[in-house]
């Protein structure tokens, strides 16, 4: 007997070829609709993208809008980034201060080599290292001064191998002077750009104009960037009296 022929999987065309085309062109229009429909799904989906991309991105297409700016870092509401560097800097040149008190202390009860002098003097440069990373967080020519003095301090203290010992009791009173000078002028920095009361009078040299000036804006002006801006248009204003 002949073998059976293996069903074909294919569907079995129509007899009638006017049959067989409605078939197709129904198949070709059941298609399109599927395709259609991709198609708008896509759309929904490209134009949510195009939302959040223009909710994130800032006119330089770099920072979220939707993301503020933090200002956790600051030690209380209002104060600026210099006064917050400045902070940091005292608590630096405070930290040395002490330091440096204590290794002189100790060497004068035994010897500038002895192992607690060493300690603390090492302990006075890692302030002075960090003294020097923060004051250069932020755009100042006064605190880039500070910088300048807090590079030297560390270089003489390194020249006068005091942190291994060959120092004598007179470089070591030398240092300690040093870093007194340095929290010194650190304040001094704190008051001239931020006690605005302290520098009404220096910024102003006597001129009632300047004075009248600036207190009219105290009253007016609270944001203190605002303020200070203030006070740079009238050292231009009224400068020379």
């Amino acid at each position: 007997m002949p073998e059976e022929r293996k069903k074909s999987s294919l569907p079995e065309l129509p007899a009638d070829p006017l049959e067989a085309l409605e078939r197709f062109n129904s198949m070709i229009a059941t298609f399109q609709k599927t395709v259609d429909t991709i198609d708008g799904k896509l759309g929904e989906i490209d134009k949510a993208a195009t939302m959040i991309d223009k909710s994130f991105a800032s006119p330089t297409g770099f920072v979220s809008k939707a993301k503020p700016k933090s200002h956790s870092h600051l030690s209380y509401e209002g104060q600026s980034e210099l006064d917050y560097c400045v902070e940091c800097l005292t608590k630096h040149g405070q930290g040395a201060k002490v330091l440096m008190r204590e290794a002189i202390q100790r060497a004068e009860a035994g010897s500038p080599s002895d192992s607690g002098v060493l300690e603390k003097v090492r302990g006075v440069v890692e302030e002075l290292v960090g003294f020097e990373d923060d004051s250069n967080t932020v755009q100042n020519e006064k605190v880039s001064t500070l910088n300048s003095l807090s590079r030297t301090l560390r270089k003489f203290i390194y020249a006068k191998k005091a942190e291994i010992g060959d120092a004598s009791i007179e470089d070591l009173r030398e240092i300690k002077d040093m870093v007194d000078k340095l929290v010194d002028a650190t304040y001094d920095v704190r008051t001239s750009e931020e006690c605005i009361g302290c520098t009404v009078e220096e910024l102003c040299g006597g001129n009632l104009q300047c004075v009248e000036f600036i207190e009219k804006a105290a009253k007016s002006v609270k944001d203190p960037e605002e303020f200070r801006k203030i006070l740079m248009e009238a050292r231009e204003k009224y400068k020379g009296g």
